[in-house]
């Protein structure tokens, strides 16, 4: 079985996690009116005076520490705010320069990297150094620390396992100190002077730069981290920051605000000189802070499509953002232990219907879980799930209600129930939220006699849910975190910190780790083809739709990139310019 550790539990992408607002500020957001005024002064041509946008967040960011955030709305302030070794430039590419890494060489086995680090500094004056790495690594594979993404920094650094197995098999880490302290000092990160890092790979990684990108591998201060101890990154004033931005203010649960930080390395090409978000998940709210100039972008909702077709045809946009939405059946609770009911709520639900009825043909029906914009092994620009997986039909886009009722029958008589009491829907907050849920309410009603009772929790309550199973069916998205399958199919091993309907099977945990593994590239290609199928025959969860975002955003609004894989939108090199003309 693979070791993971799960204490802390908050969304990536993804989920990111990842509800319906898994990315609410990589669609450009939605929400009301900001903290500022309307304007400046304007400049004949050029960027803006002082240049600003207003966005909405949709939700109060869970965390902003980096080795414990795991939603895309902390994502989203994290990747203004701090800087890792590389960045992604515009087109998604990793160039040497591009990050606190000036330059870097790669041993020929592809196992040692060693990064040479430029002069930058903390937003406090302090430089930025290579043990601000190495300790922001080892912090995330720390077992004590509890962070959810351990697992995607210490199975690919030499002696990151050790660190990981280091506490009981109870999970407590009472007692093991000293074994976590001497696995830490021998893992394969090197500090070999204040800007050079070398590191040591327990495997070829051919994803590797691609992962130095995620929040999880941002450095932080040893001394601030030590300052604040659980307080830390809990309020602006409790963090330092490396990145183009730091966060000036935060009103809990209302607005943040980040500004150009002065002493962020590349601040001459950072035009923007702050963003001021609000928190508002309700679409009519957002819509109409829109279309009334106090957001200068926002997500919009497939009910104002052909409003905004009529009234802003020439602002609206769209991308599919990586997501996967999904249910997630929790298996500790009768009958959803019985693959067969998991099997039946598949095809109870008419994916092609939500698609098109709910949302007006945004999107695509999910017939397998790994999302299109990820990239065959070894095929440069070829999507793994379109050429390989989408042909299988893994899931139908159809329901198929006699075959779901007697699926449901079945698997009740084999778990000795002859009806199942009203069960829990727990969802995010909002309108539009309330819709979807209610489609999936009225599905599973019509095609196989279940009630569901819907529960809208605020965002941060709905991770805490989900974490602790206090759910009987809860609606659940994921977003890329690097380039590979194996960023969807590693999340349902049995203890995954994702994992949360508790699926167990140890035939998927072997081939997740056989994937792991694996160098070549067909051989990765048929492993995921096999845990696709695999995931199509238990249901670990029911497949849903892959996400395509429809954005608005005001003409005045430039170079604000967004990106399927990576922090969405980037901000660093966005500005406005004609604001008010």
């Amino acid at each position: 079985m693979l070791k993971r550790n799960r204490k802390v539990f908050a969304l990536f992408s993804l989920l990111v996690v990842a509800s319906l607002v898994l990315a609410a500020c990589g669609n450009g957001g939605g929400g009301q009116t900001g903290t500022t005024g309307q304007g400046g002064e304007q400049q004949a041509s050029g960027p803006d005076s002082p240049n600003y946008l207003k966005l909405n967040l949709g939700d109060e960011p869970p965390s902003l520490d980096p080795q414990l955030a795991t939603d895309s709305v902390s994502f989203s302030i994290i990747g203004a705010t701090y800087e890792g070794l590389v960045r992604q430039d515009a087109n998604g590419d990793f160039p040497q320069g591009s990050g606190i890494a000036e330059s870097w060489e790669v041993s020929e086995d592809g196992l040692t990297y060693t990064f040479h680090l430029r002069d930058a500094q903390w937003s406090d004056g302090k430089p930025v150094t290579a043990n601000d790495f190495a300790f922001a690594w080892k912090r995330a594979m720390d077992p004590r620390t509890a962070s959810q993404y351990s697992y995607i920094v210490y199975p690919y650094i030499k002696g990151g396992d050790a660190v990981a197995s280091a506490c009981g098999d109870d999970g407590s880490c009472d007692g093991d100190d000293a074994k976590i302290e001497e696995a830490l000092n021998n893992v394969g990160i090197e500090v070999v002077d204040e800007k050079t890092l070398k590191v040591t790979l327990s495997k070829n990684v051919p994803f590797f730069m691609n992962l130095l990108t995620f929040p999880v591998w941002r450095p932080v201060r040893q001394d601030i981290v030590e300052k604040y101890g659980d307080q830390f990154a809990t309020d602006a004033d409790k963090a330092v920051y490396n990145g183009p931005f730091i966060v000036k203010e935060w009103n809990h649960n209302n607005s943040l605000r980040i500004e150009k930080n002065p002493n962020y390395w590349d601040a001459a090409n950072v035009k923007l000189d702050y963003v001021d978000f609000v928190m508002v998940s309700d679409a009519a709210a957002y819509i109409n802070a829109y279309e009334a100039g106090e957001l200068d972008a926002t997500g919009v909702p497939a009910e104002f499509k052909e409003q905004f077709e009529q009234t802003h045809a020439d602002e609206l946009g769209s991308y599919y953002d990586g997501a996967t939405f999904y249910l997630v059946l929790n298996t500790t609770k009768k009958p959803w232990n019985n693959p067969k009911a998991r099997q039946a709520v598949s095809l109870a639900i008419d994916r092609e219907t939500y698609i098109n009825a709910l949302n007006k043909g945004i999107g695509l029906p999910a017939t397998s879980y790994t999302n299109p914009v990820i990239t065959a092994p070894g095929e440069p620009g070829v999507s793994f799930e379109e050429k390989y997986v989408r042909p299988l039909n893994l899931f139908p886009t159809k329901a198929d209600p006699a075959k779901a009722k007697q699926l449901w029958q079945e698997a009740l008589q084999e778990e000795g129930l002859t009806e199942v009491p009203t069960l829990e829907f727990v969802g995010d907050n909002g309108d539009v939220v309330k819709t979807r849920l209610e489609f999936f309410q009225q599905q599973l009603k019509q095609n196989l006699g279940i009630d569901l009772q819907i529960v809208q929790v605020p965002f941060e309550e709905r991770l805490e849910r989900q974490r602790t199973q206090k759910f009987d069916i809860i609606m659940a998205g994921w977003g890329p975190d690097y380039d590979h399958p194996l960023t969807f199919l590693d999340m349902w091993v049995c203890d995954g910190p994702y994992n949360d309907g508790k699926y167990c099977s140890q035939q998927y945990d072997n081939l997740v780790k056989q994937l792991q593994e694996a160098t070549d590239p067909a051989q990765q290609r048929e492993l995921s083809i096999q845990l696709e199928k695999l995931i199509a025959q238990d249901v670990p969860i029911v497949p849903i739709y892959h996400r395509e975002v429809l954005y608005a955003q005001k003409p005045y609004v430039k170079n604000l990139i967004r990106r399927a894989i990576g922090f969405s939108p980037e901000f660093k090199w966005a500005y406005t310019e004609g604001r008010g003309q």
